[in-house]
């Protein structure tokens, strides 16, 4: 039976005049460019893990945003995640044997400027930049181009 940890992913969003840009931080043990993100700790929900693993490793405190819902949606949304899905792991410093972790994807915007007390790097990439980049991790690059067409699609479909 595969062991099985609840993670949270974040993808940082930062509005940028007319568009948007998607915030990944370097992880030093994969050398790649990753949404933040780690192990849920005992009594955290997972958008407090978000959050907090928004904090810890990019230095930033950060708003979960939930992603549009259809036009004429009758009721207020919710920040939750924007998808649930099972990732193959390796031994890591949590789990000494191959394992699962199930992640839990969020958005957010940083509501503080990134800290110099960030865990890792920081890079922030438009849409053109976020395609084309070396470093990062292709389902990443996947995640985070829709995410973008999600929030460019809202921006045309709102009123001037």
């Amino acid at each position: 039976m595969a062991i099985i940890e609840q993670t949270a992913s974040t993808f940082l969003v930062r509005r940028n005049g007319s568009r948007c840009l998607i915030g990944l931080a370097w992880h030093n043990r994969l050398e790649i460019f990753l949404p933040t993100g780690g192990h849920q700790e005992p009594g955290e929900t997972l958008a407090e893990t978000a959050v907090r693993e928004a904090l810890e490793e990019a230095g930033a405190a950060c708003r979960l945003m939930p992603l549009p819902l259809p036009e004429r949606f009758p009721h207020a949304p919710v920040a939750g995640p924007w998808w649930i899905s099972d990732i193959p792991a390796g031994p890591d410093n949590h789990t000494p044997v191959p394992h699962v972790h199930r992640d839990h994807v969020f958005v957010a915007e940083p509501v503080s400027e990134v800290s110099g007390e960030a865990e890792c790097e920081v890079r922030w990439f438009s849409r053109d930049e976020l395609a084309s980049a070396d470093g990062v991790s292709e389902d990443s690059r996947i995640q985070g181009l829709e995410i973008l067409a999600i929030l460019q699609r809202e921006r045309e479909l709102a009123p001037a």
